[in-house]
C-alpha cells in the first residue's frame, strides 16, 4: 500500500499540476488544455493496451513500464522548451496512466483475501484519495526555494523511485499464499458457526 501511494502521489502530482507547470513555462492556456484533451483521447485505448501488458508480462512489470514512462515525462519536462513538446509529454502521460491505476488495482486485488474485498479496497480507495499531497507540497516548496519550477518537477521523481523500490519488495506468490489463507480460515469459522 505505501509502494503504491507513493508512486501514484507521483501520477496524480503530474496530473494536476501540469497546467500550473506548463503556465509557469509561458505556455499559453489553450494549448494546456488541448495537451490534457490529449491525454484523456489516448489515454482510454492505451488502458487497454496496458490490460494486455498485465495478462502477458505481469502486473508488477506494467507498473514499472508505467513508472519508467513517468520518470521519462520528469526529466523530458526539466528540458521542455516549446508547446510541440508539452503536447508529446501530454501524449505520454496519456500512454501509461490509465494502466498504471488499472494494474494497479489488478495487483492489489490479487493479494487481498476474497471475502475481505470490500473492506481493502475501502482502504485502497481511502488511500487513493490521500494521493497528490506530498507531491504539490514537494513541487512547491522546491520550486521556490531554488526559484525554478523545474527543479519542482524534477522533485517528484523522488515519489516514483520510492514506490518503485517499495514495490520491488511486493511478493505477489506469497501474497495470494496469505489470501488463500485467510479465505480458508475465513470460510472454516463460517461453517463452524453454521
Amino acid at each position: 500500500m505505501l509502494a503504491y501511494w507513493l508512486y501514484i502521489d507521483g501520477v496524480d502530482t503530474i496530473v494536476r499540476m501540469a497546467v500550473d507547470y506548463g503556465m509557469a513555462l509561458g505556455f499559453e492556456p489553450t494549448s494546456l488544455v488541448t495537451a490534457l484533451l490529449l491525454t484523456q483521447f489516448i489515454g482510454f485505448p492505451a488502458a487497454i493496451g496496458f490490460g494486455y501488458i498485465g495478462k502477458y508480462l505481469g502486473a508488477k512489470t506494467g507498473i514499472y513500464i508505467g513508472i519508467a514512462v513517468y520518470l521519462g515525462v520528469c526529466v523530458w519536462g526539466y528540458f521542455i522548451e516549446h508547446e510541440w513538446e508539452f503536447y508529446a509529454l501530454a501524449a505520454a502521460i496519456g500512454l501509461v496512466q490509465g494502466g498504471v491505476q488499472s494494474l494497479s488495482r489488478s495487483l492489489y486485488a490479487r493479494i487481498i483475501p476474497a471475502g475481505k474485498s470490500a473492506e481493502f479496497f475501502g482502504f485502497y480507495n481511502m488511500l487513493g484519495k490521500f494521493a497528490a499531497v506530498i507531491g504539490p507540497v514537494m513541487m512547491g516548496t522546491v520550486s521556490v526555494l531554488f526559484d525554478s519550477p523545474r527543479l519542482g518537477l524534477l522533485s517528484i521523481i523522488v515519489l516514483f523511485l520510492l514506490g518503485a523500490l517499495l514495490l520491488f519488495f511486493v511478493d505477489e506468490e506469497q501474497g495470494r499464499r496469505m489470501a488463500a489463507e485467510l479465505n480458508t480460515r475465513g470460510n472454516a469459522a463460517a461453517g463452524a458457526g453454521e
